[in-house]
């Protein structure tokens, strides 16, 4: 259970030379700059995800998490380095891409079945064509029966639901989520942990989840990667080696225990600016 410290990539094949990479940051810098000076909000941030693979992302707040998950979906300009997702270098949003925000961002003059295909909308796709997966996702995520309902018709918990159905409509291969269920309250964030961790087991998108939660982080992934900031820094990236899938009973166990502990340890570090051996730099 010892962490693996992320190296730098310079001596790493090229993307289209490692089998089951899907999404590849190699060296990436984020720098922001204004009339009172620079910020670097990312440093040499290096890191592969393999096909299917569901990792998360740990930090404290400043250490760039949210900006390294913009920078992956082509919605920030890099400073430096490159991200690959497959064989391709990412320029612009890819298309074969959904995006789940903490804020459902939900359109309040939609029903919810036209909130789910705003997406399929949006790329230029046939409604007809994906109008029956949408309806499947809204079953399958406690949904049914709601489709003609309005935004200020559901809890939050049903508002997100909606959020990562209208994320996966048009069958996206990877997924970025940003805090999805930090806004929740504790049982209905367990139940979409449950959920979305039953979907990803059915269906084996990638997925790069950000939580502040290292209990959150450690049921639902392969990997937790642990930022460091000032500037943004990978510092750890930890296998969870449980069995799968996981109930919630799967909490109590010595071995999740074990990890949320290590998890803890590594995060107060990060919190207290304390650099581990092995950080990138």
């Amino acid at each position: 259970m010892a962490d693996v410290l992320s190296p730098a990539l310079q001596d790493r094949p090229a993307p289209d030379k490692v089998p089951d990479v899907h999404i590849s940051i190699r060296n990436v810098e984020k720098v922001y700059r204004s009339q009172r000076g620079s910020v670097v909000a990312l440093e040499n941030v290096s890191l592969d995800v393999a096909k299917g693979e569901f990792v998360s992302i740990l930090g404290p707040s400043g250490c760039g998490k949210s900006t390294l998950l913009k920078c992956i979906a082509g919605l920030e300009p890099l400073s430096g380095g490159e991200i690959f997702v497959g064989r391709q270098r990412v320029a612009e949003p890819p298309k074969d891409l959904g995006v789940v925000f903490q804020r459902d961002i939900l359109f309040d003059w939609r029903t919810t079945l036209d909130n789910v295909l705003v997406t399929v909308e949006f790329l230029g796709l046939k409604r007809r064509d994906y109008e029956a997966r949408a309806r499947s996702l809204l079953a399958t995520y406690g949904l049914a029966g709601y489709e003609n309902r309005y935004p200020w018709e559901l809890s939050g918990g049903q508002r997100q639901r909606v959020a990562i159905c209208r994320a996966m409509v048009h069958d996206p291969q990877f997924l970025l989520m940003d805090e999805p269920f930090g806004a929740l309250d504790a049982l209905t964030r367990d139940e979409l942990n449950l959920e979305l961790q039953n979907r990803w087991f059915a269906d084996r998108k990638t997925i790069i989840f950000i939580t502040h939660g290292i209990s959150e982080a450690v049921f639902l992934s392969d990997r937790v990667i642990v930022m460091g900031r000032n500037p943004g820094r990978i510092i750890a990236d930890v296998k969870i080696d449980l069995p799968r899938p996981r109930g919630v009973a799967v909490r109590d166990t010595a071995a999740f225990t074990a990890y949320t502990g290590r998890l803890r340890a590594i995060m107060d570090d990060a919190n207290a600016g304390i650099t581990h051996a092995g950080v990138l730099s």
